[in-house]
């Protein structure tokens, strides 16, 4: 190609580019106009509020031992009223337990497995209820998850009904 052909394509490219420049600046000022983008004070609002709505923490940190927000908690039941007592074993083990006692999680004995449970059935409700709350070999604590009612029934949920052992409550 000749220096002739290279500056025309030059003024021919930069002039194609200046015109599709120039039409998405018409496009963006006619779509402001039809659209009604300035000001419409409801507009505004409503992006001001979904903004804010953004920007909320979505949770927060509570030290062991604190008991949890009113808020929080009626936030965690999908914004239902929370129920006025505690929870049946079978609620608690299907919403803390089930992830590691389903499928045999770091040595968790399954619910329903009696081999599994045999042995640790026999240190009696006290025992395993401290090594529920605070935490044992690997298991981690789950005092925080549940209260110490509602861990008892969990444990005599999953020994009893599901694998029809006795718990002794020593």
């Amino acid at each position: 190609m000749s220096r002739e052909e290279d500056t025309a394509f030059l003024k021919t490219f930069s002039m194609v580019i200046g015109l599709l420049v120039g039409v998405t600046i018409l496009l963006i000022i006619v779509a402001t106009f039809v659209i009604g983008g300035g000001g419409n004070e409801e507009r505004q609002e409503l992006a001001r509020q979904r903004a804010e709505q953004n920007l909320k923490p979505v949770g927060g940190v509570r030290l062991s031992g604190e008991p949890m927000p009113a808020v929080a908690k009626s936030e965690a039941s999908g914004g239902e009223e929370a129920s006025s007592g505690p929870r049946t074993g079978q609620a608690v083990v299907q919403n803390v337990c089930i992830a590691c006692h389903q499928g045999g999680f770091q040595n968790a004995p399954a619910i329903g497995d009696k081999e599994g449970w045999k042995p640790r059935a026999d240190k009696g409700l006290s025992t395993l209820a401290s090594h529920v709350k605070n935490g044992f070999g690997n298991m981690p604590a789950q005092g925080g998850a549940a209260s110490d009612e509602e861990i008892r029934r969990a444990i005599k949920w999953m020994l009893e009904e599901e694998t029809g052992l006795e718990v002794p409550q020593g």
